[in-house]
C-alpha cells in the first residue's frame, strides 16, 4: 500500500520548508550568496543537512524558491487593504499600489542586492525580472487606456525597462534615494509617461501621500 502523508504530516512538512527558506534568506541578506552553504541553512534552521537535501538538490534549485517566495509576498503586500479607497479615483490608487509594491521591493534589498549583483548564476537575475515583467503585463492590461494610440509592446518594453533601470542603479547604491523617494518618483513618472494631464497627476500624488500617511499611522509607524 503506498504511504500517504496526514494533513498533520502535510503541515510539518511545509513548515519545515518555509523554515529552511527563511534561513537560506536571512543568510544571503547578511553574507552574500557565495558565501552560504547548504550546511550553514540547516544550521539556521535547526535541522539536519539531509532534511535540507529532502527539500532542494542543490543551493541554486533552494534560492529559485527562495526568490519565487519573496517575489509573491512582495507582490501581495496587504497594506492596499488597510485603507478605504473607496472615494478615491483609480489613478490614485494605481499610484499607490506602484509605490506599495516598490518600496516592498526595497524591503528586501539586502536580498535583491546579493542575488542581483552577487550570484553567478544568471538564471537568478531572469527569474526575478521575469516575475515582475509577467506582473507589469496584467497590471498594463487592467489600465488599458495607457496604450491609447500607441503601441502597445513598445510602450510596455520603455517604462519597464526605465522602472528596472532606476531600481537596480538604487539598490547598487549608484543613486543615493531612499525606497520612499523611488516610490513616489515612479508612481508620479507612470502617471506623466500616459499623457495625463498635470492637474490629474498633482491630484493623483497628492492622494498618494495622504494614503501613504493613513496606512503608516494604521501600522504604528512614524
Amino acid at each position: 500500500m503506498a504511504y500517504r502523508r496526514t494533513e498533520y504530516m502535510e503541515k510539518r512538512v511545509a513548515l519545515r520548508k518555509q523554515q529552511i527558506i527563511k534561513a537560506a534568506e536571512e543568510l544571503i541578506s547578511e553574507f552574500g550568496y557565495k558565501a552560504t552553504t547548504m550546511q550553514d541553512v540547516a544550521r539556521k534552521a535547526g535541522t539536519s543537512i539531509g532534511n535540507v537535501y529532502f527539500y532542494f538538490s542543490n543551493k541554486d534549485e533552494m534560492v529559485m524558491e527562495v526568490i519565487d517566495h519573496l517575489c509573491d509576498e512582495i507582490w501581495n503586500t496587504g497594506d492596499l487593504e488597510r485603507v478605504n479607497l473607496s472615494s478615491y479615483p483609480h489613478y490614485s490608487i494605481e499610484a499607490l499600489d506602484d509605490y506599495l509594491k516598490i518600496t516592498a521591493i526595497f524591503q528586501k534589498k539586502h536580498f535583491a542586492k546579493a542575488i542581483l549583483g552577487g550570484a553567478s548564476y544568471p538564471g537568478f537575475r531572469d527569474r526575478l525580472i521575469r516575475f515582475f515583467e509577467e506582473k507589469a503585463v496584467s497590471r498594463y492590461t487592467k489600465y488599458s487606456d495607457f496604450y491609447q494610440g500607441i503601441d502597445r509592446e513598445l510602450a510596455f518594453a520603455c517604462h519597464f525597462g526605465s522602472v528596472i533601470n532606476v531600481m537596480m542603479k538604487v539598490l547598487e547604491e549608484k543613486l543615493q534615494r531612499t525606497p520612499e523617494e523611488v516610490g513616489l518618483f515612479l508612481a508620479r513618472w507612470k502617471l506623466q509617461a500616459r499623457g495625463l494631464r498635470q492637474e490629474t497627476v498633482n491630484k493623483a500624488i497628492s492622494d498618494l501621500q495622504l494614503l501613504i500617511q493613513e496606512i503608516n499611522r494604521l501600522k504604528g509607524v512614524e
